[in-house]
């Protein structure tokens, strides 16, 4: 059992850090898949974080890569499949034995499993943007949001800042969360010039006065991949609003969430 550690801060006036599931319950399940979502669920995560592509024939479908070689049995660019190729993949099986002939999840099954739930929890769909553009991705993705009525639940994240300006513009409705990896000076200030809802920057690339100065201006700080309970602490009494982990039972106890105990027996 892991204890939160309170600073004269007091974990900034008694906020308990968000707990979100990287990529589902990625330690203990295959990523980005149904059984790592919904095992993150059952566990009581405050929410969830996945990654979206575009297949050949214009379908969305939850996959961390741009290829699927390293989590299924298949090869190739989701830009070149269909979404019929895609699914007919095992994308269990390089996990372990348990979980062969899982599938490779759409955008809207997963939004499904979400709306479904009897918990409402933050939903962090990350825009992938590396070496495929995908024109129209966040449009489609957009829609299927609103579609099952998750707008306020969802956060877009990119590492592609321009579609989240062109989000933005499009919906000013719409969350949306500026992922980096290196250290930004008074990230707060071009966090408010795109209308950012959050700052979502790598873990060892913040201090104390990133997460106060960006917290002060009214921006969220979620921040990626924690899963170390010696960072999660620092993290935590600094005043992050949400670490962004692979292992959420560890961390759920971390932070002292009530569904803690119940993670810890795997409920």
């Amino acid at each position: 059992m892991y204890s939160a550690q309170r600073g004269d801060d007091d974990m900034a006036e008694h906020r308990r850090t968000k707990v979100w599931a990287h990529r589902g319950y990625s330690s203990t399940y295959p990523e980005n898949t149904m059984p790592a979502f919904q095992a993150a669920l059952d566990i009581g995560v405050d929410g969830i974080e996945f990654d979206i592509h575009l297949t050949k024939d214009g379908h969305i479908v939850v996959h961390h890569d741009e290829q699927v070689d390293r989590t299924s049995n298949g090869s190739g660019w989701i830009r070149d499949l269909t979404l019929e190729e895609i699914q007919r993949l095992d994308a269990g099986s390089w996990f372990g034995p348990a979980f062969a002939g899982t599938r490779i999840p759409t955008l809207e099954a997963v939004l499904r499993l979400i709306a479904d739930s009897k918990r409402t929890v933050e939903v962090n769909i990350e825009r992938k943007a590396g070496m495929v553009a995908y024109p129209g991705l966040e449009e489609q993705a957009w829609q299927m949001v609103c579609a099952y009525g998750l707008t306020n639940q969802v956060i877009f994240s990119s590492f592609n800042h321009f579609v989240l300006r062109d989000l933005k513009s499009a919906h000013p409705e719409a969350k949306i969360g500026l992922l980096y990896m290196e250290g930004l000076v008074n990230p707060w200030v071009y966090a408010k010039h795109l209308d950012a809802t959050a700052i979502h920057p790598f873990y060892l690339s913040i201090d104390r006065e990133v997460v106060e100065g960006t917290r002060n201006c009214g921006i969220a700080v979620h921040t990626f991949t924690v899963d170390d309970v010696e960072s999660a602490e620092r993290l935590m009494r600094w005043g992050v609003d949400a670490i962004i982990t692979d292992d959420p039972a560890v961390m759920l106890q971390v932070v002292g969430h009530p569904n803690a105990h119940a993670a810890a027996r795997g409920v």
